[in-house]
């Protein structure tokens, strides 16, 4: 069961643009992290997870960015079980993100 219903955010119009682009490349980040929880690589999901953790706010999406500030913490205690909780909020948010730009 998602941990999210739909999740409306607002964002400024001038992000329309490159709104796919990001959301693009979260699309990437998922693929890396699935790659590096097969491996065990922490260290790669702690790198995608502080990029997350820093670029997410600039698009108006806070809750994404705590989601890897949050997940990059637990790459760094090596919590695996926690880093495949906060993925899993990550696919959710993601998955049921609904944009208005205003």
């Amino acid at each position: 069961m998602p941990l999210y219903s739909k999740i409306r955010v607002q964002v400024d119009k001038d992000l329309a643009d490159i709104m796919p682009t990001f959301l693009n490349n979260r699309n990437k980040d998922i693929e890396l992290i699935t790659k590096s929880l097969s491996t065990g690589d922490l260290a790669g999901i702690e790198s995608v997870a502080h990029k997350l953790a820093g670029n997410a706010g600039g698009y108006g999406l806070a809750d994404l960015g705590i989601i890897g500030r949050e997940m990059e913490t637990s790459a760094k205690q090596k919590n695996m079980e926690q880093v495949q909780k906060l993925f899993q909020k990550m696919k959710d948010y993601l998955a049921n993100l609904d944009i208005e730009f205003i």
